[in-house]
């Protein structure tokens, strides 16, 4: 969710990244200006060549403290975040924001992002507490077990570098300096 910011002091980019983690509108009242996502890249050639070192078999669960109790307590795995608009029951109408992993369980990650959320801008991550305010209500928790652990950190690479999401700020290795050049970070 970070912003492309010109200018070479760094001061400058962290207050641009915290402008568009945490707009200022977010507090008060909300303007369509507050949700544009500016880091969205869709790259086919990327998706052409993810090659998964597991077979994923995806669930989803809405993103509420309400329903972590539907989240496994006993499966470990990748993760994502994609925010769903929900409107005229669109059967395809979602955006991936961030991919991540749990070598504990999904319930437990779970949780730390509802503390995320309850922390606001106090969280010790604030760049996911943004995204999780600034979508907050149209959130989905999807999760994938994988149970060979080995495998874990693999597929989250393969998906980060597939997808491109935009509120992931650490990208797997080659792939982190190509983004800051294209990104201007």
């Amino acid at each position: 969710m970070g912003c492309k910011v010109t200018g070479s002091d760094e001061g400058e980019r962290k207050r641009g990244l915290m402008h568009d983690v945490f707009p200022p509108a977010v507090f008060t009242s909300r303007s369509v200006a507050d949700f544009k996502v500016q880091n969205m890249i869709l790259f086919p050639d990327a998706w052409a060549g993810f090659r998964p070192p597991v077979t994923l078999r995806w669930e989803k669960v809405p993103f509420s403290p309400t329903r972590a109790g539907d989240v496994p307590k006993d499966e470990a795995g990748i993760y994502s975040f994609v925010v769903e608009p929900g409107i005229a029951n669109h059967p395809a109408c979602s955006y991936l924001l961030y991919v991540g992993k749990t070598e504990r369980n999904f319930r437990v990650r779970y949780k730390e992002y509802l503390a995320d959320l309850r922390d606001g801008i106090q969280s010790r991550r604030p760049h996911i507490a943004g995204m999780l305010t600034k979508w907050n209500g149209y959130l989905s928790f999807c999760y994938a077990p994988i149970s060979d652990e080995s495998k874990i950190i693999e597929t989250e690479d393969a998906l980060i570098a597939a997808y491109l999401p935009p509120a992931n700020v650490e990208m797997p290795g080659k792939l982190r300096k190509r983004m800051a050049f294209i990104l201007g970070t």
